[in-house]
């Protein structure tokens, strides 16, 4: 990427993403997201006002190379999304659990929305793992095509009690493996969705596995996030999430959509 180009100039004036089919505006000179500005008629671009066409709309070699190198400084990006499928997922936040989008599928809808970004993206490589008494992996490290979206809809919340640390440690372990087989630098993130009612771990002893989560995670240079999904044990997870310094982040049925959009721009930021 050159020298005097900033990731903000890599981004759509619209949507305040990276731009995946960048185009620029013959009369102007502005450039967008095609799917973006197609819902125009005039250039949005304050005190320009030009009148758009689709002959007005051409491609953007320039900001195509621009992306293409600032991805290749920055490698390929490693993401793990650790999903809940506990029986307790099943429910919603109604008073009985019965009424309203089920947390489980209100989980769902979040990794769909992902995938569909990350959609054909050699830059993302991801794996998914289901959890509830034991780790169970989908796939390791792949870009996201039609039969990773398939397996989404195939999965069900009907697992025992989750023993969260279990499912992070098997996550870990992943990455150490794959350092060892790259041997170089890479982004490396974990996204646990979960309701947080979890056990932490089959074995007991919370304190030490606490610590050693804490300390696994900062020797890979993990950036560990914990998704609540719901309402429930916002407190509980909160206090796990400084413990073992991730992220905290939570969206319930009202805020999905919202918090979808969030979760891509800063994580497009890596």
């Amino acid at each position: 990427m050159a020298s005097n180009t900033t990731l903000n100039d890599l981004k759509c004036y619209i949507c305040g993403e990276i731009y995946t089919n960048p185009v620029v505006i013959s009369q102007c000179g502005h450039s967008f997201d095609r799917q973006c500005i197609i819902r125009y008629n005039y250039c949005p671009i304050r005190d320009c006002n030009i009148p758009l066409s689709e002959y007005s709309l051409l491609e953007n070699d320039n900001i195509k190379e621009l992306i293409h190198d600032y991805k290749q400084s920055i490698g390929n990006i490693y993401e793990i999304f650790l999903l809940d499928t506990s029986t307790s997922m099943w429910y919603s936040d109604s008073f009985t659990g019965l009424f309203g989008t089920g947390r489980f599928y209100l989980a769902i809808q979040f990794l769909n929305e992902i995938f569909q970004r990350r959609w054909n993206s050699t830059t993302y490589q991801i794996s998914l793992i289901t959890f509830d008494k034991h780790p169970e992996e989908h796939f390791s490290f792949q870009t996201i095509r039609q039969h990773h979206s398939e397996i989404l809809e195939k999965l069900t919340p009907t697992g025992s009690p989750t023993c969260l640390f279990d499912a992070i440690k098997f996550s870990l372990e992943k990455f150490e493996k794959l350092n060892q087989i790259l041997n170089r630098s890479t982004t490396r993130s974990i996204y646990i969705l979960t309701d947080g009612g979890d056990n932490f771990s089959s074995t007991g002893n919370e304190k030490h596995y606490i610590k050693f989560i804490k300390e696994y995670s900062k020797k890979l240079n993990i950036l560990g996030n914990i998704i609540l999904v719901g309402d429930k044990n916002i407190f509980h997870t909160k206090n796990l999430c400084e413990n073992i310094d991730y992220q905290f982040h939570h969206f319930n049925s009202d805020n999905i959509l919202e918090f979808v959009r969030s979760f891509l721009l800063s994580s497009n930021l890596y």
